[in-house]
C-alpha cells in the first residue's frame, strides 16, 4: 500500500490553461455541445417506429416533439412512482420497489410544485444534473491534475459511449453521480458532515450507492494518514481522526431510510433486492450470476445470430445481435476499468482506488451479463482521470479514443431513441 497523503491535494481552481476561462465554464460549454448532438441523435432515432413498442409509452406529452425519444424503458417505472407511489407484489413479479427513491421523489416534488409533466421533468432534471456533473467533475480534476489533463478528462467523460444517461435519459444515474461528486468535493474541502449529507442522496438514488459510503470512509482514512507504513509494518492510528470525520457515515442513511420504508410499507426491508429475480429481469444472486453464465452464452451465440441476420435481415435476429454486441462491449469496459481502478489506486491515492474497486464489485457480482454496467461505470470518475493522464501523453491515441467513443455515443443515443435496449 502506498504511503497515504496526510493532507488533501492542493486546491488549484485555476483557469483553463491558455484560454483565460475558468475550468467550469469550459466544462459547461463542452457539455452543452455534446448534449445538443446527443439530443439530436435521440430525436432522429425516435422519428421512426421503435423496435419493441411494448417496452414504451409512445403517447405524446408537452415537450415530446423534441424529448419524446428519452421516455424509454425504466422511464415508465419512474413516472409511475412519481405519480402513483410504490408497489410490491412479491419477489416473482416486476414492481417499482426495484427503483430507489431519490430520483422519482425529486420528480414527485417538482411535479407537485410546477404541474409540469413528469415525463418532461425527467429529461430536464437529468440535463440539469448532467450539467452539474460536468462542472463538479472539472472542479474535482482541477484539484489534483493540471488544466490540460483536467480538460481531457472532462471531454473523455462526456464522450463516453453511455454518457447520454447524463443528457436526458429518464434514469437516476445523473443525479447519483452529481451527489457522489458533491460528496467527495465537500470531503476534500474539509466538510465531512456535509459530505455525508450529499452521500445520503447518492445512497438513496442507486443500489451502487453503498460504494460511496465505502469510498468516503476510505478517502477520509487516506487523507488523514490513519494507515501508514513504519518499519515495514502497516500501522493504524485512530488519533489522526476527529469526531467530525464520522460525518461521512451519515451517507449510509439514504439506504437505511429506504429499507426502513420498505419494511414499514411492505414488511420486506430488502424488497429492492428480492424483486431482481422476477421473470424478465432475472437478476437473482448466485453462481450463475456471479460467473456470468448468461454473458458467455450470449458470446457463444453471437456469431451464429450475426450470420443468420445477414442471410435473412429480420428485425428479431438483429435485436439478438444488437443485445449480444452490447453486453460484449460492456464486459470489455468492465475489464478496462479494473485496470484503470488499479492505476487510480497508484496515482490518485488508495482511498479513491478503494472507491473505484467497490463500485466495480457491485455490478461484477450483481449482473448476469453486464447489461447496464456501461452506465454504472460513469460513477467511476477517478478512472476517467487516470485515463486522461495516459491520453495526455499520446495525442494520436487521444484523438482516436474521442472519435471512436463519440461515434459510439451518438450511435447508442440513436439506438436508445429508436427503442433498442443498449444499457
Amino acid at each position: 500500500m502506498p504511503a497515504p497523503s496526510p493532507a488533501a491535494p492542493p486546491h488549484r481552481g485555476r483557469a483553463a490553461e491558455g484560454s483565460g476561462r475558468p475550468g467550469w465554464v469550459e466544462a459547461l460549454a463542452t457539455f452543452a455541445v455534446v448534449a445538443a448532438a446527443v439530443t439530436f441523435a435521440v430525436w432522429l432515432g425516435a422519428r421512426g417506429s421503435v423496435a419493441n413498442a411494448a417496452s414504451h409509452d409512445l403517447r405524446a406529452y408537452p415537450g415530446s416533439g423534441l424529448f419524446g425519444g428519452w421516455f424509454r424503458f425504466d422511464a415508465r417505472w419512474y413516472e409511475q412512482i412519481a405519480t402513483h407511489g410504490y408497489s410490491f407484489n412479491g419477489p416473482n413479479v416486476q414492481s417499482s420497489v426495484a427503483f430507489f427513491p431519490a430520483y422519482p421523489g425529486l420528480l414527485w416534488v417538482l411535479h407537485g410544485i410546477t404541474g409540469v409533466s413528469v415525463k418532461l421533468l425527467g429529461t430536464l432534471v437529468t440535463l440539469a444534473c448532467g450539467a452539474g456533473v460536468a462542472v463538479l467533475f472539472r472542479r474535482w480534476c482541477d484539484d489534483r491534475v493540471d488544466p490540460t489533463v483536467a480538460r481531457i478528462a472532462t471531454v473523455t467523460l462526456l464522450l463516453y459511449p453511455y454518457a447520454y444517461y447524463l443528457m436526458g435519459a429518464i434514469y437516476a444515474d445523473a443525479l447519483f453521480l452529481l451527489a457522489t461528486l458533491a460528496a467527495f468535493l465537500l470531503l476534500e474541502r474539509g466538510h465531512p458532515v456535509l459530505a455525508g449529507l450529499a452521500g445520503i442522496v447518492a445512497t438513496a438514488a442507486r443500489p451502487v450507492g453503498i460504494a460511496v459510503v465505502v469510498g468516503l470512509v476510505a478517502v477520509t482514512l487516506w487523507r488523514k494518514g490513519t494507515f501508514s507504513r513504519r518499519g515495514g509494518r502497516l500501522r493504524f492510528d485512530l488519533r489522526t481522526l476527529r469526531p467530525a470525520d464520522a460525518g461521512v457515515l451519515l451517507s449510509v442513511l439514504g439506504l437505511v431510510g429506504w429499507m426502513v420504508y420498505l419494511g414499514a410499507r411492505f414488511d420486506r426491508p430488502i424488497a429492492f433486492e428480492e424483486v431482481q429475480q422476477a421473470p424478465g429481469w432475472d437478476q437473482g444472486s448466485g453462481p450463475r450470476t456471479w460467473f456470468k453464465v448468461t454473458w458467455f452464452q450470449q458470446l457463444k451465440n453471437l456469431p451464429g445470430w450475426f450470420f443468420e441476420w445477414l442471410d435473412h435481415g429480420d428485425d428479431a435476429t438483429f435485436v439478438k445481435v444488437q443485445y449480444a454486441s452490447t453486453v460484449l462491449l460492456q464486459g470489455l469496459l468492465v475489464a478496462a476499468f479494473v485496470v484503470l481502478a488499479w492505476l487510480a489506486w497508484r496515482r490518485l491515492g488508495w482511498g479513491y482506488g478503494v472507491y473505484a474497486f467497490a463500485l466495480l464489485t457491485i455490478p461484477l457480482l450483481g449482473t448476469k451479463d453486464f447489461m447496464g454496467t456501461g452506465r454504472y461505470l460513469l460513477a467511476a470518475f477517478p478512472c476517467f482521470v487516470v485515463l486522461a493522464q495516459l491520453l495526455s501523453e499520446r495525442r494520436v491515441w487521444r484523438v482516436a479514443t474521442w472519435v471512436l467513443s463519440g461515434a459510439l455515443l451518438l450511435t447508442w443515443a440513436f439506438a436508445f431513441g429508436r427503442g433498442y435496449y443498449v444499457a
